[in-house]
Parts: structure tokens; sequence; C-alpha cells
């Protein structure tokens, strides 16, 4: 029965999959597809290597284990070594830039509080909803949920405190600004790299191979739509669209307004860059699971594991939009483009990950 089940869904993914490709190819044409198409493989990819955030910075602060989170900064680095030049040499492709302020600070910590709660961060309740998880069941609506609720609530604070956009040696050289960028990264990436070794944690082989295969596939997609990668801001758009089929005036919301979200929020879920590859990301994790009978291994949470997966979605919702992203659009975008957002976001979102932790020990999470 199990096995008819597995391969039940593997046919319905696939048909949902070749669907979904059919009606991206009449709404964005050949390079719908290709966006779709790397959605796909990331889904698989982050679930074959199980690449997360949360339980990775979860491991330093209580383990001291800070071997996942180098990863990240490898990542990073890796990425900014390509996202600099590609970006300031195409005027048709832009970076990942936020301002600086009270609203990227507050969202920040929100956003790492809740990650914990939700055990996983955008990219993670993506991939992990995919494959069946009970908890991301709860996670993905209440995320796309708080994703609407910022939309509201940014207008009002993406002024306080702010400093404007602040992008690193940015009147140094373009190879200067490169090598300065992606060299503080690396050094991140070493001072996690020897700390986990020196608490006699070794590096994992697989999730180094997954590193380089996921900065491929952040470099492609940045050629390929014209910006960084992102997660969230496809949650937002699946919020809008449902609100207004159930009569909530989204449109009348002051983000709505502005030149970019309104375009988005006038045409298709398959038209939006981040939409489109998050549906290709679930699908992707969705075929692997399928294969590899992820599926039938799953628990289902306890019901304080599923409350708190709805508070972590709210507050993972709101807090991307009032700090301009997740783990990858903010952090990785952020400080791959040269952008200072990015290294504000990991601090907050690092000490909202801590309070976070103190919350699951509280409630006896698993």
């Amino acid at each position: 029965m199990l096995r008819i089940t597995n391969i039940g869904i593997f046919s319905f993914l696939s048909l949902a999959g070749l669907s979904i490709g059919l009606l991206t190819f009449f709404d964005s044409g050949f390079r719908g597809i290709i966006l779709l198409i790397l959605g796909i493989i990331l889904g698989i990819t982050f679930l074959f290597f199980q690449y997360g955030f949360a339980s990775g910075w979860r491991n330093l602060i209580e383990k001291k284990n800070s071997s996942m989170i180098s990863h990240h900064f490898l990542l990073a680095a890796i990425c900014c070594v390509f996202f600099i030049p590609i970006i300031d040499l195409n005027t048709n492709i832009i970076g990942s830039y936020a301002p600086v302020n009270f609203s990227l600070v507050l969202g920040a910590f929100m956003f790492g509080f809740g990650m914990q709660l939700a055990n996983g961060c955008g990219s993670g309740v993506l991939f992990t909803f995919g494959s069946g998880s009970g908890r991301m069941l709860v996670a993905l609506p209440f995320f796309v949920i708080g994703s609407v609720l910022g939309t509201f609530v940014l207008p009002f604070v993406i002024d306080i405190l702010s400093l404007g956009q602040i992008i690193i040696a940015k009147d140094n050289t373009l190879i200067m600004r490169t090598i300065i960028n992606s060299l503080a990264l690396f050094f991140v990436f070493l001072l996690f790299y020897f700390y986990a070794r020196k608490n006699n944690f070794p590096i994992n082989r697989k999730v180094t191979y997954g590193t380089f295969i996921i900065a491929v596939l952040c470099v492609l997609v940045l050629f390929f739509s014209g910006s960084p990668w992102g997660v969230t801001y496809g949650f937002t758009i699946w919020g809008a669209k449902i609100s207004q089929s159930i009569g909530i005036p989204v449109e009348t919301f002051t983000f709505w307004n502005w030149p970019g979200p309104k375009r988005s929020l006038q045409h298709s879920v398959l038209s939006d860059i981040s939409s489109l590859m998050n549906i290709g990301m679930i699908i992707g994790a969705g075929f692997l699971a399928s294969i590899n009978g992820l599926f039938r291994s799953n628990n289902w949470p306890s019901s304080i594991e599923l409350l708190s997966a709805a508070i972590g979605g709210i507050l993972m919702g709101i807090g991307a939009r009032l700090s301009f992203g997740c783990n990858i659009g903010a952090f990785l975008g952020g400080t791959a483009s040269g952008s200072l957002h990015g290294w504000i976001w990991f601090v907050m979102a690092f000490i909202g990950t801590y309070f976070g932790i103190k919350y699951r020990k509280l409630v006896g999470f698993k």
C-alpha cells in the first residue's frame, strides 16, 4: 500500500509539474520554464543534502557545532565572487539591496525567532512541505498569512531610523569591491570552520558538495531571472491573491500600490519569479520524497509543535516582509550582492534564533 501511495504521489506531481510547466510557458515563455526547472532542481537538492538553516543555527547555539553555518557563509562567499561582477556589468540584472533601518532589525529578529518555532526557514518550509512534513502543512499557510500582514505593517515602519541602502566598498573598483565582500564572507566561513574543528565536529563532505551545487544554481537564477533568488515574496503574492479572492481589498494597502508589488498583483502567480520557483521547489522535493519513501517516514508532530509552527509561520511572514527577505533573499542575496543589510539581517536573526531556542526548551520540543 505504501509503495502504491508513493507511486501515486510521484504520478500526481509529474502531472502537476507538466501542467504548471505548460501554463508557465504560455505565461512567461522559455524563461519561465527555465526558472521553474531551477526551482525543481533546488527542491531536490535541498532535500537530498538536507540543506537547512534553522537546524544549523540551532546546532551552533546548543551544541557549539558550527559546521553547517560555516557552509552558509561559504555559499555566500562563492555566490559573491560571481554576483557582484554580473550585477555590475549587466544593467538588466539588479542586486539584493535594502535599507538599513528599524524595520530590518525588528523583522530579522522576528524571523529568527519564528524559524525556530516552525523548525524551518523560508526554503526549509518549502522543501520539507514538499516532502510531506506535517509541521510544514501548518507552518506554510500561516507563513503566507503573516506575509500579507507584513505588507500592511511595512509602510508604517520602513522610514524609522533609516540610513538608506549601504553598499559595502561602494566607491571602490569592481575588482576591489568583489574581493572585499567575498573575502569578508570567506573569513567568517573560516572562523566557523575552525570553531567546528576545535569542538571536534567534522565538516560534512556531502553538505560541502551541496553547497557548491546550490551556489551554481543561485548564479543561474541570478542570470536568468535578473535578480538574486528569493523565497518569501512568493508567499506574499500567494497571500495577496487569496485575500483578493475572499474579498479582502489588499490592493488598497500602501505596499501594493508601490510599482513592483502593484505589477505583481496585476499578473498571475506564474509571472512572479519567486512564486514560480517556490512552486518548483515543492514539486522537486515531492519528487525526491516519493522516490526515497520519505513520505511514509514522517511522524505527525505534537499539538504544541503544531501550534508553535503556526505562530512561527506568522512571525516569519511578518518578519520577512519587514526585513526584506529570509535566509535566502536577505542574508544570502544581500551579502553576496555586497549590501550591508544582509550582514545586519544575519546578526539580528541569529539573536532571534537564540530566544526561539529558549522557547523550544520551555515548551518541551522534541
